[in-house]
């Protein structure tokens, strides 16, 4: 117990801090105003000396190119690079990372610096921005900037660039730190590349961005690197073949040779350091040293019993996994759901899909401020009980247009559909695995994650059946709707609003009456008369047998263990949430049901 109180402090010591990272994408149609550190007021220091990187591309692959680029002098660049006077007549390697000397100034609310680009018939805001500039600049701050429209751009036409950057706050100060450097973030970038590339910690970077737990990084954005002199690029530091520590972004080149972006959601505790990694490693050890030692009754049900454990194997893989989504096109989409036609329609505002290689998708249309939520929890929670995220096709933030999230696709339907169409596909056995798997999903969510995460919508709608006749829970992120108001739900939430996992558990419990009698429980009627007839007599085979699912009624050898699993439903619908059992203790009782079949 102790052991894991010191795995929860150090885990919440790495995901404590305020997160001030930018995610707005370069392309990203709308500035943030949120609080960042690019943004400034009249506290803020009115201007200083830093660096942007930047990294030769083609046309800009020289010294005196990035110098005319920049409006800086190329003897600066050669003195801040470490090169020598020769350079300036040779290409530099493509993707060179050049330091840029520049004076940041507070200007309208932002820290930028401003330099000047001629443009040339055919340039719009986003390749200057976002391919020439690389994503130091965003391309609708470009825009506003200068006020032209695209169609008039013209060989006469110089835009003013305000280039992103930051300055050090009383706080870098008294920590030693002199630069915030301006770094994009590009293919097979990584942050412990990053700090070495640097000669910093990772820590660093995590507190100078502000990378919490529900931080997303995304690509053509940019970090800030805090450093304690002027940079120095270690440029011999490069990528791995096997490049396994956990890139922001990567970027995978389909067979048509379309770009799709991956983008990798890092949690806190997805980058520890390594004493922490070792402190879970050795407590995992000796976990499944105990798992192994031999114990009176428990050998049979040990596989389930080790999920009861927020230390197994899955769990302690996904502490140090990457997690990615691919970013399709609307075109994509629409292709794929023949243009959202009805024969492809779901449910409301969600399609099947069929992508290549025949891999089935489900497809649900948001608001773009609902997407960004639902892959934030999906960026930390991410388990095999769990409705997967594939991919997003990101709308706008201004509401004009829907953004897309693409979902694995569970082919047998949910639960209730199962339930109602085809109960005779469902005998005993597989009822208890389905529940198990929901139990399982849910402790994770409600003991592995940190904080805690409730669900708040469980039912037999959101719970998807596999081929296999596996369960996921769906739809993490979906408030109740008011019209589920009308189904049996935990009271203290539909009379007082309270949110808690002991609302998770109820729900649970409703779930569970529904596999056992095979109907829609709208409320607790049919509860309280099995209830009754229980109580009056000791009659218990025939009182299961009247409210089992007619479908189970001949399986003569489950009455025992259904018999349990109703009083457990029983538990978890009390109306006292403190009666109710927590979901390490649903998974221990399910467990032992599991076993015994």
């Amino acid at each position: 117990m102790l052991l894991m109180y010191l795995i929860t402090f150090m885990l919440f010591k790495f995901i404590s801090s305020k997160q001030v990272y930018d995610s707005i994408l370069c392309s990203a149609d709308g500035i943030s105003r949120a609080a960042s550190r690019y943004t400034c007021d009249h506290n803020s220091v009115s201007s200083c000396a830093t660096f942007i990187v930047y990294r030769a591309r083609n046309g800009y692959d020289t010294i005196p190119e990035i110098s005319r680029l920049f409006g800086v002098h190329k003897s600066k660049l050669l003195l801040h690079n470490n090169l020598s006077s020769n350079t300036p007549s040779m290409n530099l390697e493509k993707n060179w990372e050049v330091v840029i000397p520049i004076k940041c100034s507070c200007l309208g609310g932002f820290f930028q610096s401003n330099v000047s680009f001629p443009v040339s018939n055919g340039d719009t805001y986003y390749h200057i921005a976002c391919e020439v500039f690389e994503g130091i600049v965003k391309s609708h701050a470009l825009a506003l900037e200068n006020q032209i429209e695209e169609k008039k751009f013209s060989s006469k036409v110089k835009l003013n660039v305000p280039l992103r950057c930051a300055c050090p706050d009383t706080n870098d100060t008294r920590d030693g730190i002199l630069y915030l450097v301006t770094y994009p973030i590009v293919e097979f970038d990584n942050l412990e590349l990053l700090a070495a590339k640097f000669n910093i910690s990772s820590e660093d970077i995590f507190k100078a961005n502000g990378i919490g737990t529900f931080s997303a990084i995304f690509p053509n954005t940019t970090l800030l690197v805090p450093l304690r002199a002027k940079p120095n690029i270690n440029s011999s530091i490069t990528i791995p073949n096997n490049a396994g520590a956990a890139p922001p972004v990567i970027l995978n080149n389909e067979a048509n040779n379309s770009v799709k972006e991956k983008h990798f959601y890092l949690a806190r505790y997805e980058v520890m350091s390594f004493p922490l990694i070792i402190l879970v490693f050795f407590c995992l050890g000796l976990y499944i040293k105990r798992r192994h030692k031999p114990r009176d009754d428990d050998d049979d049900d040990a596989k389930h019993i080790s999920s009861t454990s927020c230390l197994y194997p899955n769990l302690v893989a996904g502490l140090m996994s990457k997690y990615s989504l691919i970013s399709y096109t609307i075109e994509e989409l629409s292709e794929v759901t023949n243009n959202f036609s009805e024969d492809t329609k779901l449910g409301l505002s969600t399609h099947k899909g069929s992508l290549k290689g025949n891999i089935e998708v489900v497809i649900k249309k948001m608001k773009y401020g609902d997407a960004c939520k639902m892959i934030n929890i999906h960026s930390t929670i991410n388990h095999s009980s769990i409705v997967k995220l594939e991919g997003v096709c990101y709308g706008e933030d201004d509401g004009k247009s829907p953004s897309y999230l693409v979902f694995e696709f569970a082919s047998k339907g949910c639960l209730r559909d199962c339930l109602k169409e085809n109960p005779s596909l469902l005998p005993w056995e597989k009822r208890t695995q389905i529940a198990f798997d929901i139990a399982v999903g849910l402790h994770y969510i409600h003991h592995c994650t940190i904080p805690s995460y409730t669900h708040m919508n469980i039912n037999a709608t959101n719970i998807l059946i596999t081929s296999e006749w596996r369960a996921k829970i769906a739809n993490l992120g979906h408030e109740m709707e008011k019209e589920k108001e009308k189904e049996w739900i935990a009271p203290e939430y539909l009379q007082q609003g309270l949110v808690s996992t002991k609302v998770d558990v109820f729900a649970f419990g409703v779930v569970l009456f529904e596999l056992l009698m095979g109907r829609e429980m709208k409320d607790e009627s049919l509860v309280k008369e099995f209830s009754g007839k229980v109580g009056i007599n000791g009659c218990l085979e025939e009182t299961m047998r009247e409210f089992m699912d007619p479908c189970l009624r001949d399986y003569s050898s489950i009455n025992g263990e259904a018999l349990c699993m109703s009083f457990l439903a029983k538990a978890c619908v009390d109306d006292d949430p403190q009666h109710r059992p927590s979901m390490d203790d649903i998974l221990k009782i399910l467990a032992r049901i599991c076993s015994k079949i």
